[in-house]
């Protein structure tokens, strides 16, 4: 579904990313793991276009989706494609309702041209059930908490039809039982066919829905694998759990 091959990047020409290669499938969870700085943020804005793909050639800095390179297409065109990414800073607008932000999908998103009103509405309400948002659609989103936004801002991207949803740090500022429903959401959009890639500084509640974690540590990929992969190699253990963090986690999951 999504491969990248061979990926470097530069930010204000400095090297934040270094030879990065990946893939997620449909219906997976890919997890990106590793500290701050270490090049997650931009790996996922590279790849939606938001930061510029450095020069392509035969075996290198290639984006692949469905098979296509896509490195020369504009982000509204990966969008339009099937490509979301939701950043850590809220996308809501903070003046609009809960059912406004919605119909901004409706009104703009070229998978709902030509579809009824009604439809939308529906999809739209049986989204908002499934995810427990539980709030007054003619509140603002400015009022909402930060679970309720993170909700909102997944039901939108839902109905945006993605096969590929990036999220960045989707767990930042919301609480715990709001961290439960959204692991539960994305397992969920997983079950659907959605390929999920999820960057995220909560270890524990990401490894017990992922199926494929890459490690990024100084803008390169150190490991790949399964949980139990990852739990074995070295450098993730030093570089990253830290050995309180590393003895605590590998009890539930080695």
């Amino acid at each position: 579904m999504l491969k990248i091959l061979n990926l470097s990047q530069q930010v204000k020409s400095k090297e934040i990313l270094k030879s990065v290669s990946l893939e997620s499938k449909t219906g997976i969870i890919t997890t990106l793991l590793g500290p701050n700085g270490a090049g997650k943020t931009t790996l996922l804005k590279t790849i939606i276009g938001l930061l510029r793909n450095p020069q392509k050639s035969e075996n290198k800095n290639l984006i692949f989706f469905n098979d296509q390179i896509i490195n020369d297409w504009a982000t509204s065109k990966r969008v339009e494609e099937g490509i979301s990414y939701l950043p850590q800073q809220t996308s809501l607008f903070q003046q609009l309702s809960v059912s406004d932000n919605l119909k901004i999908v409706f009104q703009h998103h070229a998978y709902w041209k030509g579809k009824k009103w009604e439809e939308f509405q529906a999809e739209s309400t049986n989204l908002i059930s499934q995810t427990k948002l539980n709030c007054d659609l003619a509140q603002k989103a400015h009022s909402l908490s930060g679970g309720q936004k993170r909700k909102l801002e997944i039901i939108r991207t839902i109905l945006m039809k993605p096969k590929v949803a990036m999220f960045d740090e989707p767990f930042a500022g919301v609480d715990p039982k709001s961290i439960y429903e959204l692991k539960e959401i994305f397992s969920n959009m997983a079950k659907q066919n959605i390929s999920v890639i999820i960057s995220d500084h909560n270890v524990d509640q990401l490894l017990s829905i992922s199926d494929k974690i890459y490690v990024i540590i100084n803008g390169e990929v150190t490991t790949s694998g399964n949980i139990k992969d990852i739990l074995k190699d070295n450098q993730t253990k030093n570089m990253y759990f830290g050995n309180e963090f590393y003895d605590e986690i590998s009890k539930r999951f080695l």
